[in-house]
């Protein structure tokens, strides 16, 4: 059998077994939808957020943000926060991220813990699990589904503490990280003091470099260390968060290996008023990305 045979075999045996895993040959411009995965687990948001709305606890104008179609002085009008009042990870964006660059047994370290589907994922994936989060509210309802979905296959262990600070971690344990960041004050992640959101965008993207050189020394050489992003717009001006984010992680001791477009999660509102967007010049982004740093 000649050598280009024995390769055509080689590969179409490879893609047999991706698209198995995947369910597609992934592409740079991933395409996500929300299904099954994401209803199955628990969320803060939706067992929670009407409520407190009602209870006026949810920035108002991070709600109004949503909804109002005059887009050019909305955070929306970037398409860089999904949901109302507060975002909710899907699920299926945790299994893409976790299938393609982890395994089970490794160790996934999450620096922002969100509403816990990073968790929930990594466990049912079978990694082991150390995270952090410092809303108290978070991590209270963090902490409920975790002896809810707790049973002994892989080790969860969660702190309620500031991600600058992650003392409790050892040094060189992590394999793995996917979060998606805080959104600067864009999101209402609670009133504790150690919030980043709390000063200026300066301010927080220093609070976030100082987070990245935080966790550094808790990964192992090599490790690959996701962060779902994107840009967004406050009052009319446009931070590109997702370039912020890359020249933050650099300063920070990261090295940037590949980005990922990930398009099917965001966009709702562009896409409803995609002729308001466009009229006022701003593009209706319907995408958003996945930066991939590893541990040098």
């Amino acid at each position: 059998m000649s050598n280009l045979k024995q390769s055509l075999m080689k590969s179409a045996d490879n893609r047999l077994a991706m698209e198995k895993r995947f369910g597609f040959i992934p592409l740079s411009i991933l395409k996500l939808s929300r299904g099954g995965l994401s209803k199955s687990v628990f969320n803060y948001a939706t067992e929670r957020a009407l409520g407190k709305a009602r209870e006026g606890r949810i920035k108002a104008d991070r709600h109004e943000k949503e909804y109002a179609p005059d887009v050019d002085k909305h955070a929306a009008g970037s398409g860089g926060v999904r949901g109302a009042g507060m975002s909710i990870m899907p699920a299926e964006i945790v299994e893409f991220f976790i299938k393609y660059y982890a395994k089970p047994g490794e160790v996934y370290l999450d620096l922002f813990m969100g509403q816990g589907v990073q968790m929930q994922v990594a466990h049912a994936m079978g990694l082991h699990y150390y995270g952090y989060d410092l809303s108290v509210e978070f991590f209270g309802y963090i902490e409920s589904v975790r002896n809810k979905i707790s049973n002994g296959t892989a080790e969860i262990q969660i702190f309620n503490a500031d991600s600058r600070y992650p003392n409790e971690i050892q040094d060189g344990i992590g394999d793995f990280s996917f979060y998606s960041p805080p959104y600067w004050d864009i999101e209402y992640y609670g009133d504790e003091p150690g919030q980043l959101g709390k000063n200026t965008y300066s301010d927080f993207i220093q609070g976030m470099q100082d987070v990245a050189a935080a966790w550094l020394p808790k990964f192992k050489r090599g490790a690959y260390h996701v962060v779902n992003v994107n840009d967004f717009r406050k009052d009319g001006v446009f931070y590109p968060y997702h370039a912020d984010t890359i020249g933050l992680f650099r300063r920070a001791g990261w090295v940037l290996t590949d980005t990922w477009i990930i398009e099917g999660l965001v966009g709702g509102l562009p896409k409803a008023f995609g002729v308001d967007f466009n009229l006022k010049r701003i593009a209706p982004k319907v995408h958003e990305y996945a930066l991939v740093f590893r541990k040098p």
